[in-house]
């Protein structure tokens, strides 16, 4: 996350003195009680015998972890860069990084995924969603980011006296790995999201069953989690693979990375602002709250849909729970 200076190499890392303490101050006193408030949401789910949002959890829990490592690099930049916790320490809170990153863009996926299969695929999503099948997929995504980042950490970066800190100049084998995972973790799920999105839309374009206004607001979700995902993670993919592809291509690489290391630390920046536009995404969109509908701010038939998605069937109603139609399927899913 941070970067320093070997015996060969020096980098003027005044920016992070300045930027990090209240750029991070203000994420943590936005973004835990907004993330408390969410999960708050989901115990009423629960409460409310709602079928419970594996993938909401798991990625509040992401970024509550994140929150949780802030203070830690406020102190270490306040201390100018200044370790004192250990190397143990470094490599965790390293790890705790690139986990909460990896894992937000990936749930991301997994959301749009739903919303794709429940539209596109509704007959399907109804026989085969299950409660079992999701938390399997969160448990296996968490354990190979774990284990990927855990290796990569581990071999980009050292602690030296007082530092914790990614080795510069950066190490070949670090840099050749990274130009292998960086595409995979933005260009991919990036080309998935706007496959979604279009699918999604080429759909119901030829369904004459929804309104205007429901198609809209379908389109404006899944557009808004491209938006959120590109200017987020965008800038840090963009940066750190112009960083690596040019450490093994340019002779003066210490000079390279210097020139490009506030840019990088700005992008650094911008990813924690995830941690702010999670809960505004999966609170308002997925949840249902009940004061807010009780308003009388949407009719009473939008009410009753919203409350019903998501609920356990009833034992003595399973046997006779069909999906007539596509538009059906879709209308108890728009407003998801």
């Amino acid at each position: 996350m941070e970067v320093t200076h070997n015996q060969n190499c020096t980098i003027n890392k005044n920016i992070e003195w300045v930027f990090f303490p209240p750029l991070y101050s203000c994420i943590i006193c936005v973004g835990l009680p907004s993330n408390c408030l969410a999960m708050y949401g989901l115990y009423r789910l629960i409460k409310s015998d709602y079928t419970l949002p594996v993938y909401i959890i798991n990625l509040l829990l992401s970024d509550l972890l994140h929150i949780a490592t802030l203070p830690i690099w406020i102190d270490f930049a306040l201390n100018k860069n200044k370790w004192y916790l250990g190397s143990t320490a470094c490599w965790l809170v390293s790890c705790i990084f690139y986990i909460t990153m990896f894992s937000s863009i990936f749930f991301m996926c997994f959301i749009s995924l739903e919303r794709y299969l429940a539209i596109v695929y509704p007959l399907w999503f109804q026989r085969h969603r299950k409660l079992r099948n999701s938390i399997l997929a969160c448990l296996a995504l968490w354990v190979l980011i774990i284990f990927t980042v855990s290796w990569s950490v581990y071999i980009g970066f050292s602690v030296r006296g007082n530092d914790c800190l990614k080795t510069i100049p950066t190490p070949r084998g670090f840099a050749i790995l990274q130009l292998i995972v960086i595409p995979l973790t933005f260009l991919v799920p990036l080309a998935f999201l706007l496959f979604c999105f279009f699918r999604v839309r080429q759909v119901l374009a030829s369904n004459s069953f929804i309104s205007p206004q429901e198609k809209r607001k379908i389109y404006g979700l899944l557009l808004l989690i491209i938006i959120i995902f590109t200017t987020v993670f965008g800038p840090y993919h963009v940066v750190s693979y112009a960083v690596y592809a040019g450490t093994l291509v340019v002779a003066d690489s210490c000079g390279y990375e210097g020139r490009l290391f506030h840019l990088l630390q700005i992008s650094v920046g911008i990813l924690s602002l995830n941690v702010l536009l999670d809960p505004v995404m999966y609170i308002f969109l997925r949840t249902d709250f009940r004061e807010i509908l009780d308003s009388g701010c949407w009719g009473q038939e939008q009410v009753n849909r919203l409350r019903n998605w998501g609920r356990r069937p009833r034992r003595s109603d399973r046997g006779r729970e069909t999906v007539h139609t596509v538009s059906e399927a879709v209308s108890q899913r728009d407003a998801v």
